[in-house]
């Protein structure tokens, strides 16, 4: 499970940045739909997102049920906050791309 969890963040940073290149070709030619431009900024904030909560909960085979707890009363650590924000800004610009063709037509 760890192996695939240490995969699923690489690819996460990878699509990421596969992303980033088709915004800033995108940008560059002045050839595109800016609501699949959104879309695509939207994404890439969540794959950092999931990539940044993938790196900082690394699970530890043999914990307990009250280690765990503990663990969940502790607040996030400020990197973890703001990318988790930015995942919610992610998930809202992907739903406005849905939302503004259907609006618009």
């Amino acid at each position: 499970m760890r192996i695939f969890l240490i995969v699923l963040q690489y690819a996460c940073i990878a699509f990421a940045l596969f992303l980033s290149y088709q915004v800033i070709t995108a940008l560059m030619s002045q050839d595109f739909v800016l609501m699949d431009l959104v879309a695509d900024v939207g994404t890439i904030l969540i794959c950092i997102d999931l990539a940044v909560f993938l790196f900082s909960s690394k699970i530890k085979h043999s914990v307990s049920l009250d280690e765990y707890a503990k663990q969940l009363e502790q607040p996030p650590s400020k990197l973890v906050y703001v990318t988790r924000k930015l995942g919610h800004l992610g998930i809202l610009l992907i739903i406005t791309s849905w939302i503004v063709p259907i609006i618009n037509a």
